[in-house]
């Protein structure tokens, strides 16, 4: 049967109209509330942080969406959606401890309450639990999902990394990047959801690329977020000019001029290099870019065995045309 949801779709409708959502939310909760660690005073102030100020769980939702999608939902699917939330939120409290952000979802970052020594160990607490979460459930795949989606992060980190100090990256390099750095834990969330509901190689494949797709998208997306007026998007602007990340639209501009201009690009004040960008024509770009991703995405998820029955343009637009 058809899940339906609103003309006007939210989060909250497409949550709403998967059946699987209330499970996973409650298996999730008990991950980082169980009684098991009743005693230990701190871990449970940190998981209870972060479940106050958890973020949309995307890659839940579309682990789930691409598990129905490709077959029938599983408690595997349940046990797959929380340990793909639980490595994106170790993989959150990391990347503030290395880009010394004190700031996260426009409220202070765990690093910056309890400090680096503190977010770096829980970090690796919440990747622990979520893989022995796998293995308790005995779902080695998700493990050789997620150790690959975890290398692949790492590795993108360090050549983001390098590059920066190389003042090096080209728009080639960007994606390089970001294939790893953001698309590896979309693709892996649609690969564990395909996996979950018994589907075929031939489906895995086209769920993966489809997160691959998705991943690039989201990637784009929040480069022009960084652009945005903060007070609309909840995010500190130009946070990746400042720490000397290069965002697709300013990458995109920096192979548009002359030498003399780089340098005005890079070091002007943000209104100044905002107005210059959307001169050129930077935004328009890595809109366009975005949106050919988003239309690649759609073309995979219609592939996929039931996603008729699924609202998954709605899904997919939600993800990639947000304001925040």
């Amino acid at each position: 049967m058809a899940i339906l949801v609103e003309e006007n779709v939210s989060i909250e409708a497409l949550r709403a109209a998967l059946p699987e959502w209330p499970a996973f939310e409650t298996f999730y909760q008990d991950l980082l509330q169980t009684e098991v660690y009743r005693g230990k005073w701190l871990l449970a102030r940190l998981g209870n942080f972060l479940l106050r100020r958890s973020g949309k769980k995307i890659r839940p939702l579309l682990l789930l969406y691409t598990a129905r999608a490709s077959g029938t939902p599983t408690q595997a699917s349940i046990v797959g959606a929380s340990l793909i939330e639980l490595l994106h939120n170790a993989t959150l409290v990391h990347d503030d401890v290395v880009d010394d952000s004190d700031y996260r979802r426009g409220f202070f970052s765990l690093r910056a309450l309890w400090g680096n020594r503190i977010a770096v160990l829980f970090g690796d607490w919440l990747l622990a639990r979520g893989l022995l979460i796998a293995l308790r459930h005995h779902q080695p795949q998700f493990l050789y999902y997620t150790s690959e989606a975890v290398e692949a992060l790492a590795e993108g980190e360090l050549m983001q990394l390098k590059r920066m100090r190389e003042a090096s990256l080209s728009i080639e390099g960007y994606f390089e990047v970001m294939e790893k750095k953001t698309a590896a834990l979309f693709r892996a969330a649609c690969l564990m959801g395909a996996w979950s509901a018994g589907a075929d190689e031939e489906t895995r494949h086209i769920a993966g690329e489809m997160g691959r797709q998705i991943g690039l998208a989201f990637q784009l997306r929040d480069d022009l977020l960084d652009w945005s007026e903060s007070h609309l998007t909840g995010k500190p602007t130009d946070a990746d000019r400042r720490q000397r990340r290069f965002t697709f639209p300013l990458l995109w501009a920096l192979t548009q001029v002359p030498l003399t201009e780089r340098r005005f690009l890079q070091e002007a004040p943000f209104p100044l290099v905002r107005r210059r960008l959307k001169e050129m024509g930077a935004f328009e770009q890595a809109e366009s870019v975005l949106q050919a991703y988003a239309e690649q995405a759609y073309a995979l998820a219609q592939q996929l065995p039931y996603a008729s029955e699924l609202p998954f343009r709605e899904l997919i637009t939600l993800l990639l045309y947000r304001a925040q």
